[in-house]
């Protein structure tokens, strides 16, 4: 009797372990269109043997007791999960710098119905063509009309590129903002659900199986910003590293931070908690400075991917000029937005430049000894001035002679009375205004006084500034006043402060000294600081590579204003004929003259505009062919790693009927046996 009753409760354990497994069945089928949804598998293990007897040799006699449900687990692979979670991140990374390179592109290849191909050298709408009219006979009007018409295309065009290409920056931004919010939400949650499941599972008893679920699902989408490795604890807490530090444990989370440049907007991800932001020291979460490569894993995750497509500011031709080669490319050459604003804005600045030239030539000067306004003298060194000899005039007959495109900052000839050695007398020239940003830098101090530093180009030029005090600092009759700085950075020169009515004369008590703040991307020639430190604080140029008002840049252009108004005052005449026929040839010239250099990288090649332009443009279209190809082989190689990872996590609804047909008959089975052994009890207890 006693063993009849103990195959019933085989039976029954059958039974219970059949009914167990047809209820995890059917919660994987109601799941199959759950988002992150993990199959679960149950695991059977043999129940407690019992001894019945010993035999002759003196083994025990064991029979089973059934069967049990040992644990139900998720049907994981712990290495397809990580393969697939670095090769989504990778190709998440190629995906948005193909996008961000393909925009570029856009904007060459179409822009408002006009190619700007076209503009630049085609047959009948380009600035060439208009030019080649003009060489045939400069006094014809028609002629000049058609130079001025095709100019200011060219510069609405040029702008209307570059504003775009500015305008995407921002859209990048926005992602970038959008970006490190994400990921933020993602940390905040693993963290979450790392308490959760430590509340559930520390009795042992029970599998948080819903919140590792969740948790596995934010990991899958966290791995598409950055590199993000991670460790499952013996807690059950998952450690999360992005861009190798740690920001997910079981008792804290660290957020990504927003560092936000006051002059462009731009957002750049860095860590609070590894900062010391009273400092001015920022720990930034991508290390540009590392090769971008596979092999090293820096080419992973769409947040970097933007950061490094947008830039850090806004490019133009300034980053080219005398820029090292080596830190070119670990600057501006790093981002395809910079690099492409940078070397459209070199190719515009060149074709303004030289037709420039042209119309109003210079000459150089070693020395200008020139007589200023208040009876002082002031001597220029390396100096421009129009070459009056061989310019040419328009109707007017004036000089200086109209240029055809104008900068907004500042004229381009200043009038000044100068020493003639030749001739032995003062008389007028014209001074170039040369595009130096660091003329004229607009400077504010920690302390929120607003200042103007110009170098007056005076010997010594790098000691001599005045600076003029929008607030508390006296001017003098000029609005300004002079410090002037001796070799050890000690102000030398009296300078006068009104504080509350009170006017105090000082001299020698600013001090100028200390280290210079670290910024990785100064360029020489234009730092982010100044080399003075002045009232315990480093003086920030505000204009700081955004100042181009000064400069022939592809934002500051336009068609001189005169020339607008009066198309006749183009320079087109010479009392020697043949110098303004040369003049006109030379304008149609300039299309063969190989003079521009692509970046640094190539210094030694030089190129005609036309020749520049298709080697910009094939070079991003090189640059866009191999992101999109390597982002397409990516996509495939992601979709296998996910098409095998779903074989195990994924629930098929074919492979769960089959589970539930063969459980069901397990019942089933065990239902019969039951019944079975229930009948010969039954018999027996009649016969007795």
């Amino acid at each position: 009797m006693a063993n009849g009753m103990g195959s019933i409760f085989v039976g029954h354990s059958g039974l219970k372990a059949s009914q167990d497994s047809i209820h995890n069945v059917a919660n994987n089928l109601a799941n199959v269109n759950t988002p992150g949804y993990v199959r679960q598998q149950v695991v059977f293990r043999d129940a407690r043997y019992s001894n019945l007897a010993y035999s002759k040799n003196g083994y025990k006699k064991l029979i089973g007791q059934g069967t049990s449900i040992g644990e139900i687990v998720h049907a994981r692979d712990i290495f397809l999960d990580k393969a697939f979670r670095t090769e989504n991140g990778r190709q998440s990374y190629y995906a948005a710098t193909y996008e961000a390179v393909d925009e570029v592109q856009s904007y060459f290849q179409e822009l408002e119905g006009t190619a700007f191909q076209q503009i630049l050298n085609g047959d009948k709408t380009s600035l060439w063509q208009a030019f080649e009219e003009f060489s045939k006979d400069p006094s014809d009007m028609a002629a000049q009309n058609l130079v001025i018409q095709r100019a200011s295309l060219f510069a609405s065009r040029s702008k209307a590129l570059f504003k775009g290409l500015m305008n995407y920056q921002t859209n990048i931004n926005i992602q970038i903002n959008d970006d490190i919010d994400e990921i933020n939400g993602y940390l905040e949650t693993i963290y979450n659900l790392n308490v959760a499941i430590q509340g559930i599972e520390a009795g042992g008893r029970e599998i948080a199986m819903n919140e590792r679920d969740a948790r596995d699902y934010a990991l899958d989408q966290l791995s598409k910003f950055g590199n993000v490795t991670y460790e499952e604890r013996t807690n059950g807490s998952v450690y999360v590293k992005f861009e190798g530090e740690l920001v997910v444990s079981d008792v804290v989370h660290y957020e990504m931070g927003k560092k936000t440049d006051p002059m462009t907007g731009y957002i750049t991800p860095y860590w609070p908690h590894l900062s010391h932001e009273d400092a001015g020291r920022y720990t930034e979460v991508f290390d540009f400075s590392r090769e971008i490569c596979t092999a090293f894993n820096t080419d992973i995750g769409e947040l970097k991917a933007l950061v490094q497509a947008r830039g850090t500011t806004i490019s133009n031709f300034n980053d080219i000029l005398n820029a090292d080669p080596d830190k070119y490319d670990a600057s501006v050459g790093l981002s395809i937005m910079q690099n492409t604003q940078a070397e459209f804005d070199q190719l515009v600045h060149a074709i303004v430049s030289q037709i420039n030239d042209l119309l109003s030539p210079n000459k150089n000067m070693d020395e200008l000894l020139v007589e200023n306004a208040d009876g002082t003298y002031s001597i220029y060194k390396n100096v421009r001035v129009l070459d009056e000899e061989n310019c040419c005039v328009g109707a007017d007959g004036k000089l200086p002679p109209q240029e055809l495109f104008t900068r907004s900052g500042c004229e381009r000839y200043r009038k000044v009375t100068a020493y003639d050695k030749e001739a032995g007398e003062w008389r007028d020239y014209y001074m170039y205004n040369e595009e130096d940003v660091n003329d004229s830098v607009s400077v504010t101090l920690n302390n929120g006084k607003t200042y103007r530093v110009f170098n007056d180009r005076k010997e010594p030029k790098a000691t001599t500034v005045s600076m003029v005090d929008t607030t508390d600092m006296k001017k003098d009759a000029n609005g300004r006043i002079e410090v002037e700085v001796d070799a050890n950075g000690n102000i030398i020169g009296t300078y006068e402060t009104t504080t509350g009515g009170t006017t105090t004369t000082s001299k020698g008590d600013l001090k100028v000294s200390g280290e210079k703040p670290y910024c990785p991307w100064d360029k020489p020639g234009n730092e982010k600081y100044t080399s003075q430190k002045i009232d315990g604080s480093w003086v920030l140029n505000e204009n700081y590579h955004y100042d181009t008002s000064k400069q022939y840049t592809s934002l500051e252009i336009e068609i001189n204003y005169d020339l607008l108004t009066n198309i006749t005052n183009l320079p087109h005449k010479h009392e020697d004929e043949k110098i303004a026929h040369d003049m006109a040839i030379n304008l149609t010239k300039l299309w063969d003259n190989a003079t521009i250099s692509i970046n640094p990288r190539y210094t030694q090649a030089k190129y005609n505009y036309s020749d520049y332009y298709k080697e910009m443009i094939g070079e991003i279209g090189i640059i866009g062919s191999l992101y999109g190809t390597t982002a397409e082989k990516l996509e495939a190689t992601v979709e296998a790693v996910e098409n095998k990872r779903n074989e195990v996590i994924g629930v098929s609804s074919d492979e769960e009927l089959t589970r539930m047909i063969k459980y069901q008959n397990a019942y089933n089975a065990s239902s019969r046996y039951i019944q079975t052994i229930s009948d010969m009890i039954e018999t027996l207890v009649t016969m007795l």
